[in-house]
């Protein structure tokens, strides 16, 4: 995880890109399903791995790669 503190001007732009990126889909999932529960639960399993794609920039920005490579 970043510490909020100390994010690095490459740190703030992998964040902003990815949330315009992240509204955008979930815009276009929203248009092309009918509103209802299912359309919400689509949107925040969605959400899940674009999170989890940020984290791992977030880290290979401050860090590197790493080592091992998870395959996930």
């Amino acid at each position: 995880m970043v510490d909020v503190s100390k994010v690095s001007p490459q740190q703030e732009y992998i964040i902003a890109r990815h949330s315009r990126m992240v509204g955008k889909v979930l815009d276009l999932v929203e248009a092309s399903i009918p509103e209802g529960q299912q359309v919400e639960k689509l949107k925040k399993l969605i959400q899940v791995p674009l999170y989890d794609f940020r984290n791992e920039m977030l880290y290979l920005d401050k860090d590197g790669i790493p080592d091992n490579i998870d395959s996930n």
